[in-house]
């Protein structure tokens, strides 16, 4: 309606400015001939009617129905005054009122405009007498106006509707125009924002990091389905350097390889024949032949009649993820030094052995392999070469088995060899896993080339059959091990099986470790005495000696605790403890009058510790012993380890006044030369050697060597286990200085000897009896 308003307000515009023009160029003349005829009536009409079109046309503040009405009033009345002084010429402008109405205005104002002019032709024109002839109704004035009026309001009315219907139809047209229009300009819109959807799309989906396949599916005649590539994206062309125009209306094929895996190529194509979605994770190639992890997202797509049609896939390269993930494996299962299997795979595999041979009743063997000394070598050599000879011995190990077998590497210098299915028969198995221990303690045993020099080593073998009734993983673990254990307490280089009782020995010192840990912090430790007396049996010393007192097994023996508490790192404690306690000894001593040096045991492991020399110092302080009177006993397994340091550190307690003392001489280390570098107070001449003499010649010749050397180089002697007469003699004999054994005394709690010594013998009296 809007347009058809405006296009009226543009004809009203027009007609104003047409008639202004045209009536100006037809008054004129007119009024200067009615002038001349003195008709001032008509003069008066051209003027007023010029002014008023004028009005109209320039007057902007009138509106538009304003000026229409305006317009047609002065066509209306314009005709009727036509109509009384003319006549004829009437009619024309009566005759324009309805029809511009129709067409300034609406039609429903047209047929109302029709009636009055009808009506004012017929009234004006009878009460007027207008000059309307009819022919053949002369004498009828009345009736010939009826005619003209009749005949005047038809035609008007044919003009008026015509143009009235024209104009809506006009308008209806224009409105569907506008409709038109409008839909057409929001389709253009939303063409266009889809435009800009897709080229933004289709520019994302091109610079996308991950791949972007779309695949189109043919089906030919035969129903076979060929797959053709109408799409990839850049990071397609940057992954596998095929350019677009290389793999366009190809098969996708072309991205498999030698390694590309059977099963996810089969579950790739039931989901193409199923029309599913399915995710993948393929080995791919690139154009130059290098391989790389796919994971894909394969979608189908549906045209407009649902039909699938294409396939959609986007995939990302995930080598590194994949990489990761086989690094991880290797830490989670595999040695890092070696390449084996580590202990977490080597237990999983033996549960899957386990089961199997249940169900086979089948034979298999389990090796614990443990390398002897090899921390001599580490220590010595540094761990690089610790390392290379580790790689070495797995190469070996590996080489020396078959492929079904395990070998792993489960810490330090153990490894351990699953013999998987090696018998049906027990006896059989037994004697099929000594043959490969023993070829493998025999490839271990030759020389090892690391860096152009040899090195030699052993290894201590314990073996374990399998199955048995309720075992599992980690008791088969065990049991190698504590066979390989059995093995190296027998001397090393040796390979002992699996028996029942061994579990029970190991429990037996597990016990025994625990109890001992009950026993430092229950006070069910003591230190007892036992003297070392001259050639006239006076007390000239003492060792202060460990005694474990169990309260419901009574006493237990050193020898059998003492390897446990070396083993299991307590021996460090006991050593801090029997330090101080042998300097509350010796102010004891001191109390009761005997000023008498004492000796008391220190562990190589205690002695290397590198806060040693500051306990000691700090004992010292503690307790306000005199060091001058106490002595260090150690072994001669001390000084084969690192002689330089521990000669500096021996060095810097004999300035503390400490004197050091060589236990069981003659039984350790074989080499003499450190006696003349050692800062040495005594030697203790090993019991082993005294039980021989006087009898054996052998002994006899080893003691009195000792004796002489002893001599020769100022060194103080103590003869332990002396327990007869006979060799008492022998000893002070051959000038042995101190003797010390049961034949003098038995250890015993200081107390107690300090009120045996006051029932014997009086302290500082030069006629002391023997002890």
């Amino acid at each position: 309606m809007g347009e058809t308003h405006q296009w009226r307000e543009q004809v009203l515009s027009a007609i104003l400015f047409f008639v202004l023009i045209l009536g100006g160029a037809t008054a004129i003349p007119s009024i200067v001939l009615a002038i001349s005829e003195n008709l001032w009536s008509v003069v008066v009409v051209d003027i007023f009617a010029l002014a008023w079109i004028a009005t109209i046309w320039r007057l902007p503040f009138l509106s538009y129905e304003q000026r229409a009405w305006n317009f047609l009033l002065f066509l209306y009345l314009l005709g009727v005054w036509f109509v009384i002084k003319v006549g004829l010429t009437g009619l024309i402008y009566l005759l324009a009122f309805p029809v511009l109405t129709s067409l300034l205005l609406s039609m429903r104002l047209s047929i109302q405009a029709l009636l009055l002019s009808s009506a004012s032709l017929l009234v004006v024109g009878y009460i007027a007498d207008a000059n309307l002839h009819v022919y053949g109704f002369d004498s009828h004035p009345f009736m010939q106006l009826v005619v003209v009026t009749i005949n005047f309001a038809f035609i008007a009315a044919v003009m008026s509707i015509s143009c009235g219907v024209l104009l809506q139809r006009l308008d209806n047209s224009l409105e569907h125009q506008r409709v038109i229009t409008a839909s057409l300009q929001q389709g253009q819109a939303s063409l266009k924002v889809m435009n800009e959807e897709l080229r933004l799309i289709v520019a994302a989906v091109a610079r996308l990091n991950d791949i972007v396949m779309i695949i189109k599916v043919d089906v030919s005649k035969a129903e076979q389905r060929n797959l053709k590539i109408v799409f990839v994206n850049d990071a397609f062309v940057r992954q596998t350097g095929f350019q677009s125009d290389d793999v366009i209306d190809k098969s996708p094929a072309f991205l498999q390889g030698p390694r590309t895996q059977a099963t996810e190529i089969e579950r790739l194509n039931e989901a193409l024949l199923a029309i599913e979605s399915v995710h993948i994770e393929l080995i791919c190639y690139t154009r130059d032949g290098s391989e790389f992890w796919m994971e894909a997202d394969v979608v189908p797509l549906a045209d407009e009649n649902g039909l699938f049609s294409h396939w959609v896939a986007t995939g990302r390269d995930i080598s590194d993820r994949k990489k990761a993930q086989e690094h991880i494996h290797k830490l989670a299962y595999f040695d890092v030094l070696t390449g084996l299997p580590n202990r977490r795979l080597l237990l999983d595999r033996m549960s899957i052995l386990l089961a199997t041979a249940r169900r086979s009743n089948m034979i298999s063997a389990v090796l614990f392999i443990d390398l002897d000394h090899f921390k001599y070598i580490n220590d010595a050599r540094g761990h690089a070469v610790g390392d290379a000879l580790l790689n070495l011995v797995a190469h070996r190990l590996s080489g020396s088995l078959r492929e079904v077998d395990t070998v792993a590497h489960i810490g330090g210098d153990e490894f351990v060899v699953l013999l998987c299915h090696i018998s049906n028969d027990v006896v059989a198995g037994a004697h099929a896993a000594q043959a490969v221990a023993e070829k493998i303690r025999h490839s271990i045993s030759q020389f090892f080339d690391i860096n152009g020099l040899q090195y030699s080593t052993t290894c201590s073998i314990g073996v374990t059959l399998l199955p048995r009734e309720n075992q599992n993983s980690h008791d088969l673990l065990r049991e190698a091990d504590t066979a390989m254990y059995r093995a190296k307490s027998a001397g090393r280089n040796q390979i002992a099986f699996y028996e029942t009782g061994m579990q029970t020995e190991v429990e037996q010192r597990l016990t025994m470790e625990r109890e001992l840990g009950e026993a430092i912090s229950g006070g069910h430790l003591h230190m007892y005495i036992q003297a070392q007396v001259d050639r006239l049996g006076k007390p000239v010393g003492g060792e202060m000696l460990m005694r474990w007192i169990h309260p419901e097994r009574g006493f237990i023996s050193p020898a059998l605790f003492i390897p446990v508490a070396e083993e299991s790192g307590m021996i460090l404690r006991l050593g801090d403890w029997v330090l101080e306690q042998g300097c509350l000894a010796l102010l004891q001593l001191q109390a009761a009058g005997w000023d008498i040096p004492l000796s008391i045991n220190v562990s190589p492991k205690q002695f290397r510790q590198p806060d040693f020399v500051n306990k000691v110092r700090r004992v010292l302080k503690y307790t306000g012993a005199q060091p001058t009177r106490l002595i260090f006993e150690v072994t001669e397994g001390l000084l084969i380890d690192n002689l330089q340091d521990t000669i500096a550190r021996m060095l810097e307690l004999t300035t503390l006044g400490i004197r050091f003392s060589i236990d069981d001489f003659g039984t350790g280390y074989s080499s003499l030369a450190y006696l003349k570098r050692l800062p040495l107070y005594e030697l203790k001449i090993d019991k082993s050697f005294v039980q021989d003499t006087p009898g054996d010649a052998n002994g006899t010749a080893i003691v009195q060597s000792i004796l002489s050397m002893a001599s020769h180089l100022s060194l103080r002697v103590v003869a332990e286990g002396v327990e007869t007469k006979e060799q008492a003699e022998f000893l002070i004999a051959n000038g042995c200085a101190s003797m010390q054994g049961f034949l003098f005394a038995r250890p015993m709690p200081l107390d107690k000897w300090l009120m045996l010594q006051k029932q014997i013998v009086q302290p500082g009296k030069e006629n002391s009896s023997v002890v």
